[in-house]
């Protein structure tokens, strides 16, 4: 898989994190708080996507008829209206890679599909092995992150593409959560970690994205949890002013 990805290496790859009707249509069994907001946002940027041909990756939370939701509302069960991605966040040239927990993906996938969709059977998208070995065997200059929920799924993706030394541009007015102040902390924990924060405008307009280049590992920024379960960002440990990439949209 990993020559036939490389021969046409795309240099973005977008990352569309649970674009589903139960999170962001007023009627879903979750909407997100800040649906409203966000909508128009992620429109925006799937018809640019589209547009500018950016490959995408896209999650799709799952849940099977009889799973305990541990509190929450059921939402996103198989088949069901609610699981399915909102119509315009499908691209036409799509391929659904099942979530059977092996490693096979076409090794052509981008040079045949634009959009790759993949169930999410746990809050992790990168603990489905065919997803870690996609999103590790991909080397795209960055990926472009946006989608729900900002406090949970998103942050473990990015948290992950950051421990895989990739570069991660997060669409910060494209995020959808739950809570608020949860988001809002999920946000700098990731910006602490090398995310770079933009905002859709930003990067439909062809703006050049300015990004960090890659620290060691030891020189990234700690996030700390102290007693009491409050998060915060040690000062001391952030990482020094680096050198800026300068990546102008081709």
């Amino acid at each position: 898989m990993s020559k036939g990805l490389r021969r046409a290496e795309p240099h973005r790859i977008a990352l569309d994190l649970n674009t589903q009707c139960d999170f962001l249509l007023p009627r879903g069994a979750m909407p997100v708080a800040n649906r409203s907001d966000i909508l128009p946002n992620i429109r925006r940027l799937m018809e640019w996507i589209r547009a500018e041909g950016v490959p995408v990756v896209s999650s799709v939370d799952a849940h099977r008829p009889g799973e305990p939701m541990n509190g929450v509302p059921r939402h996103c069960i198989d088949d069901t209206q609610g699981q399915r991605k909102v119509p315009f966040t499908l691209l036409p040239r799509r391929v659904w890679l099942q979530a059977d927990n092996t490693l096979d993906v076409p090794g052509d996938l981008f040079s045949r599909y634009q959009q790759a969709i993949m169930a999410k059977r746990s809050r992790d998208f990168l603990s489905n092995p065919k997803a870690d070995r996609l999103m590790s065997d991909l080397s795209p200059k960055y990926f472009i992150v946006f989608g729900v929920a900002t406090e949970i799924c998103v942050k473990s993706v990015v948290l992950g593409l950051i421990a895989r030394r990739r570069q991660v541009v997060l669409v910060a007015d494209a995020l959808g959560h739950w809570n608020a102040a949860d988001a809002d902390l999920a946000v700098r924990q990731m910006i602490a970690k090398g995310a770079v924060p933009v905002a859709t405008e930003e990067l439909v307009s062809g703006r050049p994205v300015s990004l960090p280049e890659t620290a060691p590992a030891s020189e990234a920024a700690t996030v700390e949890e102290p007693q009491r379960g409050v998060w915060t960002v040690n000062p001391a440990r952030l990482p020094q002013p680096v050198r800026r990439t300068i990546l102008k949209p081709s």
